[in-house]
């Protein structure tokens, strides 16, 4: 049960007030009996120089018999019952008792302090009166030694008749002061839980989303401070909240107008957020709450979900008789990725269009071609030194339009989406030696040095037929464009694969033409990829037999220079 914040101060101070109350009582009750006592001390010393010096004087003369009379004498001038006790703690005289009838008083706790010299005090019930009484012994002494005991004994009832009336007034002052403090501490409670109160019941307007509510602001004190605070707090709240649901506004229209389908999932696959677009594609109305494997079929998202960080991943996924490339990226937080589908059904359609036609028209020219090489070759044999040369052009643009169709032919097959890989063992090295023997007579002729900087045993799983091709299209590429120099091809394993890097010391290439090399018949220099008989497709065969393996192939290059073609290739090494 929730107590209200008035209670908890008032009971707070109640319990003060309590407690003051009573310790007031006790001590002040302690305090008072114990002054009676030091002041009837104080009284019993004072007095005790008569009866002292007679006792003293007795007690050296041994006449012990006039003890007696004169204990009863000044028993009854200081109200007090009166003893005299030995150094050993004998009872010598009694105002009250016999004391051949007392025991030894040696071990009583005032007599045993006086025997030392001191002041004894002890308050203790007295076997002999049946009674609590209130002792005080004092030494008598002459010279340095002590001879004997005075001692003077009050009964505790005259003390505490006395103390009852001082403590009858003690606890009336202190209920009188209690109802008091109580009266002021209900008004003072009143005063403070009052702000509290009013702070409380804005904060709940504020939390049900009125930021027009405002606190009183009263006082000089800490509570004014702190509704003033509470009232900028509110009035920035209600700011914020007005901007937040305005971009809230723009990104829901932003949202509405995208074309594409959006997608916003939780950690657990849920989809917490879709556009207009997405319930399109999906062909359903309600999406919102649904597991994304209700709705897409992709293995890649559940991989996608599992991962930690921000990630950025794109695939293509077909949905209802279309084709869509789904990019997929995970929040900073990671809390939520977002789902990007993008339908690219046409433009799939186009590519195969053009691919068909390419493989078509490359099966169509090939036989057309092959002809006419070997007419022109015929030819040459029958012609005469003129028409010799015109046939050597003839035959060196046929030889370079049927390496394209065979490049097309290549690049169409390599490009097709169910292309297979044949893997098996190979050593990186062997391969790239026995592709050495190949180019030999090239770089001799050109004066190129061909340097392998490859261990030993490094083994790759991977297609070996794609592999020739694509450092049989590197190669090519390195001796076609260096006059000069030396072509290294070197390698190193990698914790995932094998590294391999072509470089050259040829004419290298411009920064602006490094991003578009790998695209199909991009040339960076026309005249001279012509007279070399390039077809401006090896590159983009390597990229995509580089692909193939799940690879990476990056360039580097500065011109006049040369260039290093690097490759990065996955796999089991051994």
């Amino acid at each position: 049960m929730k107590r209200p914040i008035f209670i908890k101060i008032l009971f707070g101070f109640l319990l003060i007030i309590l407690l003051g109350a009573t310790l007031t009582i006790i001590f002040s009750y302690e305090a008072i009996r114990a002054y009676y006592i030091q002041s009837t001390t104080d009284t019993m010393e004072s007095r005790n120089r008569p009866l002292h010096d007679e006792a003293a004087k007795l007690l050296l003369e041994h006449r012990l018999s006039e003890l007696a009379p004169l204990v009863r004498k000044y028993s009854e001038i200081s109200q007090t019952r009166t003893t005299i006790i030995d150094a050993e703690g004998g009872v010598l005289a009694d105002s009250v008792i016999d004391p051949s009838t007392m025991y030894n008083h040696r071990n009583r706790p005032e007599v045993a302090a006086a025997l030392e010299g001191k002041i004894g005090r002890s308050v203790r019930y007295s076997p002999d009166l049946k009674v609590e009484m209130i002792y005080i012994a004092l030494p008598i002494r002459t010279g340095d030694k002590i001879i004997g005991v005075i001692r003077y004994s009050l009964k505790s009832e005259e003390i505490s008749r006395l103390l009852r009336t001082v403590r009858a007034r003690i606890i009336l002052v202190s209920v009188l002061v209690a109802a008091f403090s109580l009266i002021i501490s209900f008004i003072f409670s009143l005063l403070l839980a009052r702000p509290i109160r009013e702070l409380q019941q804005a904060a709940q307007k504020v939390a049900g989303g009125d930021f027009t509510v405002r606190v009183p602001i009263s006082g000089n004190d800490e509570l004014k401070d702190l509704a003033a605070g509470f009232n900028q707090m509110t009035a920035r709240l209600k700011d914020s909240f007005s901007e937040i649901s305005r971009k809230q506004e723009e990104l829901q229209g932003i949202i509405s107008s995208i074309s594409e389908g959006l997608f916003l999932l939780d950690n657990e696959g849920k989809v917490l957020l879709c556009n207009e677009s997405a319930k399109r594609i999906i062909g359903l109305d309600k999406i919102i709450g649904k597991y994304y494997w209700e709705l897409l079929r992709s293995s890649f998202l559940h991989d996608l979900l599992k991962r930690k960080g921000a990630v950025h991943v794109s695939e293509e996924i077909p949905l209802n008789n279309r084709v869509y490339q789904c990019n997929a990226s995970s929040l900073p937080s990671g809390d939520a990725t977002v789902l990007i589908l993008h339908d690219i059904t046409e433009m799939k359609r186009i590519e195969r269009v053009k691919r068909d036609l390419v493989v078509n028209v490359s099966h169509e020219l090939n036989t057309p071609l092959t002809a006419i090489k070997g007419f022109t070759e015929t030819l040459t044999e029958e012609a005469d030194e003129r028409h010799r040369e015109y046939l050597a052009i003839i035959r060196r643009h046929t030889d370079r339009l049927i390496n394209i169709v065979k490049d097309l032919l290549v690049l169409s097959e390599i490009e097709e989406k169910d292309a297979a890989l044949h893997i098996e063992s190979m050593d990186i090295k062997a391969l790239i030696e026995n592709l050495s023997i190949i180019f030999e007579p090239r770089m001799r002729a050109k004066g190129l040095t061909f340097r392998i900087d490859i261990p030993k045993h490094i083994i790759l799983q991977a297609d070996l037929f794609r592999l020739e091709q694509l450092f049989t299209n590197l190669i090519d590429n390195a001796i076609k464009y260096t006059e000069k120099g030396e072509i290294t091809l070197a390698a190193e394993q990698t914790p995932g694969g094998c590294r391999i890097s072509i470089k050259d010391t040829g004419i290298g290439i411009s920064k602006e033409h490094l991003g578009r090399i790998f695209e199909r018949f991009y040339v960076v220099d026309k005249s001279r990829s012509r007279s070399v008989g390039g077809t401006g497709l090896g590159l983009a065969i390597a990229k995509h037999i580089v692909a193939l393996h799940h690879g990476e192939i990056d360039v580097e290059s500065t011109p006049y220079l040369g260039t290093t073609f690097t490759i990065t290739l996955p796999g089991r090494m051994s």
